[in-house]
């Protein structure tokens, strides 16, 4: 059933080029006189009103008719009249086609039913021919505007795709046609054996993903994110940017150039990116949670922690309560990795 109306489509598109193809060249020399008679003598006048007869003139009436006309515009009567040269040449190919049983019949076809505005690629380009500059620049406007279609097709891609990982994501968490729950859920899960070869905005950078990576993903309500190295990202379809005709090929290498900085997509896209990323970082619970009274064991505030060294760093650090242990091999008041270090005296040797 999809192919009725292709079919159909190219029936009529045979049927209206017919008689495009079937325009001969003595056809488009009438085109070009027909024309140029109603420009020099105004709009409507044909052939017969030119020579002041009418169409059911014989032979006979049309010589009689051409031979009075062609005293009224002979250049030698009309002197002050600079036009008057071209309108009397005029005449006489007219004459001639009137006179003719086969050109009269064919201009007769086009009297009645006029003369079609569209008469073919080739007229115009034999009488329109474009320089080497029009033709350029009509592939680079026609490059650019093939550029934009492609990249809307993109972000068209993009869109859906985004929506469609989003909703996976929300029906793996709380269950398919299920509302969301309070709190949070964290998932794994592994792109299949091809990998993912289009890429998708706000994972691995838009890259594709290789065969059999693993995905962190955390849900929270409706909202899916990707956790990637430690850091959250919301996944939303801002992440896809519409795009416009400066992220075409010719804006982006001459904007450079005339000091304007072309607009980014990722850029576009970071506020949407940042807003997940901003997130607090969620504490972890169960094993790495850890009980008030060991706090109030330790006998240190986390300020104390910070800037104390010896045993009470290195316990802090083993229990996981507190900053990482220092580097080693630096020694005196400096900072380590962000970090004040307590001064450390050397033994006297002289002792």
């Amino acid at each position: 059933m999809r192919l009725t109306p292709v079919l159909a489509g190219a029936a009529a598109l045979a049927v209206l080029s017919t008689p495009v193809l079937g325009w001969t060249n003595e056809d488009h020399e009438l085109f070009d006189l027909v024309s140029a008679l109603e420009t020099a003598e105004g709009k409507g006048t044909t052939f017969y009103t030119f020579l002041n007869t009418t169409k059911s003139a014989t032979q006979q009436e049309i010589s009689r008719a051409y031979r009075k006309r062609s005293l009224e515009l002979h250049p030698d009567k009309n002197p002050d009249d600079k036009k008057i040269a071209d309108r009397f040449a005029r005449l006489g190919v007219i004459s001639n086609i009137l006179r003719d049983d086969e050109k009269r019949k064919r201009y007769d076809f086009f009297h009645d039913n006029g003369v079609p505005k569209w008469r073919g690629t080739g007229y115009y380009y034999s009488r329109f021919r474009p320089g080497l500059g029009s033709v350029l620049t009509g592939l680079v406007i026609f490059s650019c505007f093939i550029h934009y279609v492609f990249l809307y097709l993109s972000y068209r891609v993009s869109k859906m795709r985004i929506t469609a990982f989003r909703q996976q994501a929300l029906d793996a968490a709380w269950g398919a046609g299920k509302k969301p729950l309070s709190g949070k859920r964290k998932m794994k899960t592994k792109t299949s054996e091809h990998g993912d070869p289009l890429g998708m905005p706000g994972i691995n950078g838009g890259k594709p993903l290789a065969p059999g990576s693993t995905l962190e993903l955390t849900v929270e309500g409706e909202n899916v994110y990707v956790v990637e190295n430690r850091k959250e990202s919301l996944i939303s379809e801002a992440l896809a940017v519409k795009p416009v005709l400066r992220d075409t090929w010719l804006p982006r290498v001459v904007l450079p150039r005339l000091g304007l900085a072309p607009r980014s997509s990722a850029g576009a896209a970071s506020p949407s990116a940042s807003s997940g990323s901003a997130k607090p970082q969620r504490k972890a619970s169960g094993k790495k949670s850890y009980a008030a009274a060991e706090d109030s064991a330790g006998g240190a505030t986390s300020g104390e922690e910070a800037t104390s060294g010896g045993e009470d760093s290195a316990n802090a650090a083993a229990s996981g309560r507190g900053p990482k242990p220092q580097g080693r091999g630096v020694e005196g008041l400096g900072k380590v990795g962000g970090r004040r270090r307590k001064t450390v005296q050397r033994p006297n040797k002289a002792a």
